[in-house]
């Protein structure tokens, strides 16, 4: 088990549910993934992460299409991939959950050799994310809301997104592949977006207006912007977007390049740990 601090605590809440682990403390994210590549080259079979979700995104990298399963303590501030799983953000619930949990096979998104767990796309985001950085991602809002003030974006952009060689065209703010329903800070952006399923959930958001911002991004928080009418949705296996000029795109908290860019499910590619009542 990685975990980043709080060792001698955690062990003895371990002890109090019966839970045997043993602890690997890590200084640095290069540490951690040396010691989660040591993990899986030994056959390790279980492995939990005591940490937020930029944590279990570079543990990931590592873990995606191994025979070790991820297990998650949440740590974050959001917690958005082990909301996803449905795993108690409780300390000691969470211990439980791992003494009794069950192995299950989720999927992956994939840009390039990147997987990601939460979204990927072009747009406000990742032009927020070019800004201001990392960080931006835990704050998605205030992100947003700079980029607006700046102008940059807010003249929709003209993309092609091919669905699985469907050609779709659109002048869009937005556009974000979702693998889980929950992005950013805590954003339920695709409602429907199931990390079994074997598809990714592309969600649209069209030529808003600056003065219109406010009222889509309530909308977006409220988990109610499905119905209005400049928000459409698509799925599919494989997405690639397209634009006459190169625009920033994003695979979770990381810029990754600009377009053309593809993205792609990967199905079943990382095993975690669930609760299996659920």
């Amino acid at each position: 088990m990685h975990v980043p601090s709080g060792r001698e605590q955690l062990q003895r809440m371990a002890r109090e549910v019966d839970l045997e682990i043993e602890i690997i403390h890590t200084e640095s994210p290069e540490a951690m993934t040396k010691a989660l590549e040591k993990l899986v080259s030994e056959g390790a079979e279980r492995v939990a992460i005591a940490g937020g979700d930029g944590t279990v995104q570079l543990a990931v990298q590592t873990l995606a299409h191994s025979n070790t399963a991820l297990g998650i303590l949440s740590q974050g501030t959001f917690n958005n991939f082990a909301s996803a799983l449905r795993v108690p953000h409780n300390l000691p619930a969470a211990l439980k959950m791992l003494r009794d949990s069950t192995v299950q096979e989720v999927d992956l998104g994939k840009v390039g050799g990147r997987y990601f767990t939460e979204s990927a796309g072009v747009g406000l985001f990742a032009d927020a994310l070019a800004l201001y950085g990392q960080g931006t991602n835990k704050n998605f809002f205030r992100g947003l809301y700079a980029t607006a003030r700046l102008g940059l974006a807010f003249q929709a952009h003209e993309i092609e997104i091919i669905v699985d060689g469907a050609m779709h065209s659109s002048r869009v703010t937005l556009c974000e592949v979702a693998n889980t329903y929950r992005i950013a800070q805590a954003v339920p952006i695709a409602p429907e977006a199931d990390i079994t399923d074997g598809l990714l959930d592309i969600v649209i958001l069209s030529d808003i207006t600056r003065r219109e911002l406010p009222s889509y991004l309530r909308a977006l928080r409220a988990q109610m912007h499905l119905g209005l009418p400049k928000v459409s949705t698509l799925r599919g296996r494989e997405i690639r977007i397209e634009s006459k000029r190169p625009r920033n795109a994003h695979a979770d908290d990381q810029v990754v390049g600009v377009t053309p860019l593809t993205i792609m499910v990967a199905p079943k590619a990382l095993k975690v740990l669930v609760d299996p009542r659920l």
